[in-house]
């Protein structure tokens, strides 16, 4: 014998086999925002580029701390330029930047500066690659920036 249900256990039933769908629905939703993000373009005419700094052929590993970044500045003055940490423990980096030819320029240091305040001076810290990196005058590090972004190579020498 069927029993006969009233209103209200009609409604709990109902909602009941709604529930799990809405649900199923809205996790589906916010998977696909998740995997593709909710419009994080890049800036109008700006790319991503990655790379490692690397010495000798090997990449820049800096044990402790200090400072540790690559600077790039624009060789025409048009385009700006960037900067961006490197990891000290990979020497990789990654930085947004518009498409153009910039020289590189990097500071890698064991420590960092100290002021000498009896003295009155400071007392700069030791730079772990080639003096002539961390100058803009100076560094002879060319880097092109594709209209794709992409992998940049910045390779220094300690010679």
């Amino acid at each position: 014998m069927k029993k006969m249900l009233n209103q209200k256990e009609t409604s709990k039933v109902s909602v009941a086999r709604v529930q799990p769908a809405l649900l199923l629905a809205l996790t589906a939703v916010l998977v696909v925002m998740a995997t593709t993000g909710c419009g994080s373009k890049l800036p109008s005419g700006k790319v991503k580029i990655t790379g490692v700094i690397t010495l000798d052929g090997l990449p820049l590993i800096c044990e402790g701390e200090g400072e540790a970044y690559v600077n790039l500045v624009s060789e025409t003055g048009v385009n700006g330029g960037g900067a961006s940490p490197f990891d000290r423990s990979t020497g990789g980096f990654e930085m947004i930047i518009q498409p153009g030819k910039y020289n590189a320029v990097i500071r890698a240091t064991d420590g960092f500066i100290e002021e000498d305040e009896k003295r009155g001076r400071v007392i700069p810290a030791k730079s772990l690659i080639p003096e002539k990196y961390s100058l803009s005058d100076e560094s002879d590090i060319s880097i092109t920036v594709s209209p794709t972004g992409g992998d940049v190579s910045i390779q220094l020498s300690s010679e």
